[in-house]
């Protein structure tokens, strides 16, 4: 297989993970407006995530109307989660930078009438929760301009807010995260980034090891680099060359390469085919004592055989190519 039709697989993959991350994590599309707004993108805290922990709310399974409109003087304000909006930049008292003044985005995020702050959770986000301001809270939810973060003076630097019923939704998450726990990676799962990267390794490695083909294939590549090796050894007892430290060379692919990393790859992709056929026969043996996995997904025994057949693949490029791992 190419590079770029990894690099076109790989590409593909993310892009569907990514899309799945993002039709999941809101249900209802304010959300998913909020979270691209100043404010919310915090750098080392993730607001959805540590409200998730703090009241267990499912975002991605809100219905859609579950954020509603209103004015900064809507009475609704002092009740539930509610997002303060600015839609254009407003000076604060005693301004004199840039970052003094509110800008359009999240001006700050109230719970029953209380500005809220993150809470522990040490370096991006690990654990992180939100609550009201404390001894040890860190940073104000949304922009936290000075001046801004009491909740009679949030109308003034807002034009309106979105007000979530916090009530309605906690404590919506405890079923649906028993579901995942017996998920496999998918839409349908909050990706747990270094699970998926190996998940979709191992898949792409299968990939390979399928283009690479069956018995056949690998004695061929094995038979096809035990005579490029032979050959490489003829012409290097014929006209001697060393390296700068007298290493013996010989020429593969149009390049001076030591002997010695000739040989040594040959003698690694001979064992690899050892392997190889071992592997075979105890996935033989076992299938013959268990045929009710026969045509059921991979054994160790076929795993393996996997393994070894990108191994000797990877050997037999370092022929064709001449550049050598050592």
């Amino acid at each position: 297989m190419k590079r770029s039709d990894i690099t076109r697989i790989i590409r593909e993959e993310i892009i569907k993970a990514l899309r799945g991350q993002i039709n999941e994590a809101f249900g209802d599309p304010i959300a998913a407006k909020l979270n691209k707004m100043t404010g919310m993108d915090y750098r080392w805290k993730n607001f959805w995530a540590s409200a998730a922990r703090s009241y267990d709310i499912a975002w991605d399974k809100l219905p859609k109307g579950s954020f509603r409109k209103v004015s900064t003087s809507d009475p609704a304000t002092k009740k539930g989660m509610v997002f303060w909006i600015a839609t254009s930049e407003k000076d604060t008292p005693g301004a004199q930078y840039s970052w003094d003044r509110v800008k359009p985005g999240v001006v700050a995020v109230t719970i029953d009438g209380k500005p809220q702050y993150y809470q522990g959770g040490g370096y991006r986000d690990k654990g992180s929760r939100i609550g009201t301001k404390g001894p040890r809270s860190g940073d104000a939810v949304g922009q936290g301009i000075r001046g801004t973060m009491q909740f009679k003076k949030l109308p003034t630097y807002s034009d309106f807010a979105y007000v979530f019923d916090l009530d309605s939704y906690r404590g919506g998450t405890k079923e649906l995260k028993a579901k995942r726990a017996e998920l496999k990676l998918g839409k349908d799962k909050f990706t747990d980034h270094n699970a998926w990267k190996r998940e979709n390794l191992a898949r792409y490695k299968a990939m390979l090891a399928d283009k690479v083909g069956s018995r056949g294939a690998v004695e061929r590549m094995t038979a096809e680099i035990v005579k490029a090796a032979n050959e490489a050894v003829d012409e290097a007892m014929k006209v001697t060359k060393v390296d700068d430290y007298g290493e013996l060379l010989t020429t593969v692919a149009g390049k001076d390469v030591r002997l010695a990393s000739v040989t040594r790859a040959m003698s690694n992709a001979l064992e690899s085919f050892a392997r190889y056929i071992r592997s075979e026969n105890r996935n033989a043996e076992f299938l013959k004592r268990y045929p009710e996995y026969q045509g059921q997904p991979d054994t160790y025994s076929t795993g393996d055989m996997r393994n070894q057949a990108l191994d000797i693949k990877e050997y037999l490029n370092m022929f064709k190519t001449g550049r050598f791992r050592y």
